[in-house]
């Protein structure tokens, strides 16, 4: 096979490109990658390749050369020395790490092959491309870890190709998962699918949330809005003891202007003032959830982040989504409306031999979060 790798979208030999990308995958497609060029440059660098069997076009790879940054104090004192490209304990751990996938949204968005080349093949070729842009591309910022995430069960074999590459394969908090029933057509069918005690949840959200309103921006609204839109966001995100870097009201704004349809975002309002927002993708009958913003000064006793978690559930069912990934977190809430846990694995090597077979004994002690699973529907609309 032979390859070509460029960092620029208007290089990329467009019509190879969506030859392969036959199922649509909105991730890797081109106006979404442009989005990311121009909005996100001073915190990704993107590399996107074209891998290519007897001339004909069979892989196209995206990778995001990004800094990873964990905040929490343990890993600081723990293993700073070993792993940090900071060596102060002052300061968060920070590593540069080179993404096969999209660290802004999760599940397998790193590559699409035809049928005409192996599984075998597809490692082969993933790992030679991961190698080149580390020697070729980037001797300004070094890269410590190459990461492929996150794959689904149904992939796991053959993305575990990559251990013998000495990659190191866990697992990492699950994906929360709500198939939509063909029978519901409504969001009250939704409902009364529900045992009593859910149902009752969910009308007591919805009486707790009866003073605020769910609004659809468009993408001037959202810009008109961009300072609020970023307090709300970073209320969340500075919670988070990770961090890949961070989108903002700027990059919704494009988002939507581009995707139209494809993106959604949701404003919720509170006595006319902004007080969170949902954004959400839809793509291969699919809808997935993005980032939130809540003012938690009014989260509780106004239900708000579960009104954006039912609303979601909302469009879902309007959008005739055959599935609905909330992602991960809340999984405890997000159970409570029906999703199911599904189990989403990650692989990565260091570049020192040494640090990578320490990087391994660290990762095998890294397990997703306990939780305790809900079951929410009647007999007969259980997955």
């Amino acid at each position: 096979m032979t390859h070509s790798i460029f960092q620029k979208t208007s290089d990329i030999p467009s019509q190879d490109w969506e030859q392969v990308l036959v199922a649509y995958n909105l991730y890797l497609s081109i106006p979404y990658l442009k989005i990311l060029e121009e909005t996100l440059q001073d915190q990704v660098s993107l590399f996107f390749c074209v891998s290519y069997q007897h001339g004909l076009p069979a892989l196209i790879t995206a990778f995001q050369l990004v800094t990873f940054v964990d905040s929490r104090e343990q890993t600081r004192s723990s293993f700073i020395k070993l792993f940090s490209e900071t060596k102060s304990k002052r300061h968060p751990f920070k590593m540069n790490m080179l993404v096969c996938g999209n660290v802004f949204a999760d599940g397998e968005h790193g590559f699409v092959a035809t049928e005409a080349i192996s599984q075998e093949e597809v490692i082969e070729e993933l790992v030679a491309i991961s190698k080149e842009i580390e020697k070729r591309f980037s001797p300004h910022k070094k890269i410590s870890v190459s990461l492929f995430k996150e794959f689904w069960p149904s992939s796991v074999v053959m993305m575990d190709g990559l251990l013998a590459s000495r990659f190191r394969g866990f697992n990492i908090d699950v994906n929360m998962v709500l198939d939509i029933h063909a029978s519901w057509n409504t969001f009250d069918d939704y409902l009364q699918s529900m045992k009593t005690k859910f149902r009752t949840k969910a009308n007591s959200a919805y009486k707790r949330s009866k003073d605020v309103e769910m609004r659809s921006f468009s993408s001037s609204e959202i810009t008109t809005n961009s300072d609020p839109v970023d307090v709300l966001l970073a209320n969340v995100l500075d919670k988070s003891e990770y961090s890949f870097g961070r989108m903002d009201a700027g990059v919704f704004a494009q988002l939507k202007r581009n995707l139209k349809d494809d993106f959604s975002f949701m404003g919720v309002y509170l006595e006319n003032k902004l007080v969170g927002f949902s954004i959400a993708y839809f793509h291969k009958n699919i809808m997935e959830a993005g980032y939130v913003g809540l003012d938690y000064t009014v989260n509780v006793d106004y239900a708000v982040y579960q009104r954006i978690l039912y609303n979601y559930v909302e469009q879902a069912i309007e959008r005739k989504a055959s599935q609905l990934q909330l992602g991960r977190t809340s999984e405890l809430i997000k159970s409570a409306l029906g999703a199911r846990p599904v189990d989403m694995k990650l692989y990565a090597k260091h570049k020192l031999p040494l640090t990578n077979l320490i990087m391994g004994a660290v990762l095998n002690k890294v397990t997703p979060s306990h939780y305790e699973l809900r079951r929410p529907f009647k007999s007969g609309f259980e997955v």
